[in-house]
């Protein structure tokens, strides 16, 4: 065997090692230990630059088509999400607690001001001033022409149904002036309701329609809302929401927000090592071994049936066995 024919065997030999040592939770479980004492009490933050990572993300964000490929996978895991949540007996009362609900609702109470401004905005939209003016165009004209108290004098029941017809063909041709009327005068009206809705809606009152309604559907199971989804739901909504999100996430305010987001989460790590990190997260050596390393090692199992593995493991090798280096260290051991 000369040095080339030793080299290719050496290599095979290192690739199908590695396939075997990737496999063995074993490995992993050491990996992880390593890693976390080789980093020491070093801060994570010092591991991390704030504006090389944000400018990486910004980057990718805006060309951002992520979701938009997902799409089929996206619909496939949000299929089965919903076909297992349908089967689950849980409520709401034990999806959100009342103590959880509790502390929502006085936080919630806190936003007055947001709350008014929320009321003013709905009752000066265009569609409400519209619709409240078709309501009391209806009311009135129903008014005159079916629940007029003068009808009920007598003699004038008579009259009335004599007239009805010419009524109506009166309150036809007054149709627009009326409604012009009403949308002319309606802003009064909705400000009288909206310092009305301001006086009604109280901390106490909201605490009390909030806390009613946790009653109400604290017993009540998701699973029975999903189950009368439409078929296909998830299908025909996806690739919409997926277009959204992506558009979103290419937005200049979206942007700026995770870039303010990353440099606030490395700040917050500048002084904080990783065995710190991990003991303030709950996790011990033990539990992630037993968690991550047989999940890495089943990873390295699928790849490696699939054909994938030894051919990751051959490009990280590189060309060390075919370098001059390697051939002439084995050149020299066999006495060419």
């Amino acid at each position: 065997m000369n040095a080339a024919d030793l080299a290719g065997a050496l290599r095979q030999a290192h690739v199908d090692h590695a396939r075997q040592r990737l496999q063995d939770k074993g490995y992993w479980q050491s990996q992880l230990d390593n890693g976390v004492k080789r980093l020491g009490k070093t801060p994570v933050g010092a591991l991390v630059d704030a504006d090389a990572l944000a400018t990486v993300v910004d980057d990718w964000l805006a060309r951002v088509h992520t979701l938009q490929g997902l799409e089929p996978v996206m619909i496939q895991v949000a299929d089965a999400v919903l076909d297992k949540a349908a089967e689950q007996p849980t409520t709401v009362g034990e999806l959100l607690e009342e103590d959880h609900f509790e502390a929502i609702l006085a936080q919630a109470l806190r936003l007055r001001e947001l709350r008014e401004r929320a009321i003013h905005a709905c009752l000066n939209h265009p569609l409400v001033s519209d619709m409240v003016s078709e309501m009391l165009y209806t009311g009135i004209k129903n008014f005159l022409l079916e629940e007029n108290a003068l009808a009920k004098l007598p003699g004038v029941s008579s009259m009335m149904k004599l007239g009805r017809k010419s009524v109506g063909r009166a309150m036809g041709g007054l149709e627009e002036t009326i409604r012009d009327y009403l949308r002319h005068n309606i802003r009064a009206t909705l400000k009288t309701g909206e310092q009305w809705l301001n006086r009604q809606l109280t901390d106490e009152r909201i605490a009390e329609l909030a806390r009613d309604g946790y009653r109400r559907i604290a017993p009540m199971r998701p699973a029975d809302l999903i189950q009368r989804l439409p078929d296909g739901v998830v299908a025909d909504s996806v690739p919409h929401v997926a277009v959204i999100v992506d558009q979103g996430a290419r937005l200049e305010y979206s942007r700026a927000l995770v870039n303010a987001g990353i440099h606030a989460a490395v700040t917050a790590l500048l002084d904080k090592d990783l065995p710190a990190l991990l003991k303030a997260m709950g996790t011990t050596p033990k539990q992630r071994g037993k968690a991550l390393a047989p999940a890495l090692a089943a990873g390295a199992k699928v790849l490696d049936e699939r054909d994938l593995l030894a051919g990751a493991i051959d490009d990280a090798v590189g060309d060390f066995y075919t370098s001059d280096a390697c051939l002439d260290i084995l050149k020299n051991a066999l006495g060419e």
